[in-house]
This record gives C-alpha cells, structure tokens and sequence, in this order.
C-alpha cells in the first residue's frame, strides 16, 4: 500500500481545529512540528511547545482524493486569514521500514577503543570494546549527541571496583559501556517495561549478566546499601530537575554525577538544582551539554 501525506503550515492556535477537520477526511495519522526557528522542543519535554508556525502533516490511504480536501481547507481558513495556507503533497512508497532503519544503523565508533555495534553486523574492530546492541524499542544507539558524550567519558574512565546506576536506561547501552570500563556492577532502571526487556537482552548479547541488573523506578532499592559511585541520567533537564533528590538518594557520599539529555542554554539551571555543595564541569556538543558534579570535599 502507498499513502499520500498533505502538510499545511499554520498558526499554532488553528492546530485544533484543522486536526479536527483532517480526521474528518480520515487522516490516518497528524503529526505537527515547529514551522519556525523560534523555540527548541524536545518531544518527550513535559508541557507545550510555544510555537508561533507549526507543520500539520496529515497522511492518508492513497485511495483519498486529496484535491478537494485541500480546496476545503482553503476555503475554510483564507475567509479569516485572507492568505491561501501554504501546502504541499507528497506520495510515499510503501516499503519495510524496519528494514529501512536497520540499514541505518552501522558500527560507529564512541570514543578509545570503544565501538557500538549492531546486533545483525559484524564489528569493525573485533580486538576493540564492543557493545553488541539491538535497540529495540528502547531509546540509545550512541548517534544521539547526549548519549555519544556519555560513551566518549565513560570510554576513557577506569570504574574499578565501582557500583554505577544507570537512570533512564533505554537499551542499557550506558550500564554496558560502564561495564566495559571495568566496573563491578550496573543497575539499569527505566520507566519503560519495554527498555528493561531490551536491557535484558543487550546484558545477554554482550555476556554481562551477572554484573547488570535491570528494573523498573519502583523496584530500585532506598536503602544507604544501595548507593552508587556513579550516577548517570541521560534524560532531559526538567525530569533531572524533577529526579533530583532520587539521584542523590542513591549516589554514594564521595560519587559522581554524570548527566545529559540537557541543552547548554539550561545548563545553569540543572547546576543551581543540584547546588552550592557540588563542584560541575561541563562539556558541549552541537546544542546539548553533558554535566558532571561531584560533591565538594
């Protein structure tokens, strides 16, 4: 089956009401975007996006005659606006998406002597640190600029002897690189049934189970046995903001923080949540920073 998608740009306040008459027309799905460059929105960032512009795209079974669709929405909007809305149409080949990202998805390199590799490909560098990854539906391939300053730090760190807690886990990508960094134990912990499954897996694939647990939030111990000397969050600033006093909750008195997810303009503000009592470095990378904060002797 192929689909045709009709993508408008309009005013953020008329998003309702052209939604509404989208799936009237039986749009089998309505995406919206920033149309502007404005304001940076992060998907998964709690709240709503303040944009002025949005992209509406809507897609629908090529069988839809999309002509008066669109001369309806013309009319229905260019009676209040006086302007025609901007559109444009496209037709979309139906093929296996799956294998589409699959193919997508190669070895990368992530810092000394580390390399991510997918589960269906042959490492590059076989003698090299290999994390053998089959993502799943869980977030974490190492391209993402967060998750790639992670890699590239616990790359060059010796975690000897170390207990790591991994919060947010995704595809346990983080837990297993500590792992291969020499330390002794990591906890994956991820709100997602899912990414706990595919931490499972990726533990199995990579023969690190017996040094990797992985759990949901609500079965992570609060105990003072349970802490841990590194504490990494890969999330997003307001959840760090938000996950504060539970970091430290676990994080072991001389410990470390490692944190990403974060843009550099909110930087400051993740900084001011954790407080006078730590010391911060910061590292940036196109427009996301990874923090790291240690306690002040």
């Amino acid at each position: 089956m192929s689909w045709i998608q009709a993508t408008f740009v309009i005013d953020a306040v008329d998003v309702e009401k052209l939604s509404s008459m989208l799936e009237g027309f039986l749009a089998q799905a309505i995406t919206s975007e920033n149309a502007g460059d404005d304001e940076f929105y992060e998907v998964a960032f709690p709240g709503t996006p303040d944009w002025q512009k949005v992209k509406l795209t809507a897609l629908f079974n090529d069988t839809v005659e999309l002509e008066p669709i669109v001369q309806f929405v013309q009319t229905q909007f260019s009676s209040t606006t006086h302007t025609e809305i901007p559109v444009s149409i496209a037709k979309l080949i139906d093929q296996d998406w799956e294998r589409v990202w699959l193919a997508s998805f190669k070895p990368i390199q992530v810092g000394t002597n580390l390399w991510v590799c997918p589960s269906w490909c042959e490492p590059i560098e076989p003698a090299a640190r290999n994390i053998i990854l089959d993502p799943g539906l869980a977030f974490g391939t190492g391209t993402h600029a967060t998750t790639n300053m992670c890699l590239e730090w616990l790359a060059d760190q010796d975690l000897k002897q170390q207990r790591v807690l991994d919060y947010g886990s995704g595809s346990g990508i983080l837990a297993i690189a500590a792992i291969m960094s020499n330390a002794e134990f990591a906890e994956a912990v991820d709100i997602d049934p899912l990414a706990v499954d595919a931490c499972i897996e990726n533990a199995k694939r990579n023969q690190v189970s017996k040094q990797m647990h992985a759990c949901l939030p609500s079965q992570l111990p609060a105990t003072p046995a349970s802490t841990y000397q590194l504490v990494i969050a890969n999330i997003l600033a307001e959840v760090i903001i938000e996950l504060r006093d539970t970091l430290l909750l676990h994080l072991a008195p001389n410990g470390e923080l490692l944190l990403t997810g974060i843009l550099s303009s909110q930087a400051e503000k993740v900084k001011a949540a954790f407080g006078d009592e730590f010391t911060f470095k910061q590292q940036n990378k196109d427009q996301w920073c990874l923090i790291t904060a240690r306690r002040k002797q």
